[in-house]
């Protein structure tokens, strides 16, 4: 058994995600290339010819993300990025229905559960899986949020919670929620997106999932915890539902300065929420919900 790393990380920085940011021959033949990469270092992995480098300092944060059936195929190549970090979380938590748990191959288990990695059950929370079942097991400490279909470079981790702060929300990859003429919200697609850091938290910072972000559980309230709230006002997105909640708080966004290209596994979009929050306006639909009911976002 080796030590080696045979998955060669993804780059972070501001240089690389430029060059990567949007989509197209490029974009796809480097995501393709880190993918095919990690295909060979999980069959390595499987035969016991690879194993996560030992060593490295180990934080407080542990990091929580969902799978669901679509993507169980792929969902040991997000793993391995997590488990590749140059930081290693505390522990990484997989929620998952029960269905999609007794469908997950064994292997998958074995062998990350050996690192680290807990699979636990949940009920169907859809996207919310990703944070509300950590809180309701009784998690009090700060903990991270993650997508699956994203190549997380070996970085990543680090640099999100060494700029975590007591007063702001966290995140790695940010959007800034626009207005109209009439002083509106802006359809989603209007947002300006993949802001950069100005080094100022705003309550006009908007935190996307694909960039990892911070939960502090004490400051969610209880009425943001409302199952039956949650998916009547905005069922399918997690992001607009925690945006909200840390809104409710007074507590403003803040973009890291660190970046890197989010680059998505095949079949992410296909999928994902994209099709129906963004392409289907789902997002414009919970987001008239939100300021309907809770009436948050400021001019």
């Amino acid at each position: 058994m080796t030590n080696s790393t045979i998955y060669l990380p993804l780059s972070g920085g501001s240089r690389s995600e430029r060059l990567l940011r949007n989509r197209g021959r490029l974009r796809h033949a480097v995501a393709s290339r880190h993918v095919n990469q990690l295909k060979r270092t999980w069959e390595a992995f499987q035969r016991g010819e690879w194993r996560p480098v030992d060593g490295r300092k180990v934080c407080d944060y542990r990091i929580s993300l969902t799978s669901w059936h679509p993507r169980l195929p792929e969902l040991p190549l997000v793993l391995l990025t997590l488990l590749n970090q140059t930081l290693r979380p505390k522990e990484v938590v997989v929620w998952l229905t029960a269905q999609d748990e007794v469908a997950l191959a064994g292997p998958v288990k074995e062998l990350f559960g050996a690192f680290g990695v807990r699979f636990a059950v949940c009920d169907d929370l859809k996207q919310h899986k990703k944070w509300l079942p950590m809180i309701e097991e009784g998690q009090r400490e700060p903990f991270v949020i993650c997508d699956d279909d994203i190549i997380y470079p070996r970085e990543w981790f680090a640099a999100l919670v060494a700029e975590d702060c007591s007063d702001v929300y966290v995140g790695g990859k940010c959007h800034s929620i626009t207005f109209n003429s009439d002083k509106a919200v802006n359809s989603y697609s209007a947002w300006d997106k993949q802001i950069r850091t100005d080094g100022q938290p705003s309550h006009l910072t908007f935190i996307t999932g694909c960039g990892g972000g911070i939960i502090h559980p004490q400051r969610i309230s209880l009425r943001f915890l409302d199952r039956s709230e949650m998916f009547k006002q905005c069922p399918r997105s997690d992001d607009l539902w925690l945006k909200a909640a840390h809104l409710a708080q007074g507590i403003p966004c803040y973009k890291t300065h660190y970046s890197f290209p989010c680059l998505e596994l095949p079949g992410a979009d296909e999928s994902g929420l994209a099709v129906s929050n963004v392409d289907q306006g789902g997002n414009d639909r919970q987001i008239q919900n939100l300021e309907q009911y809770f009436s948050l976002i400021p001019r």
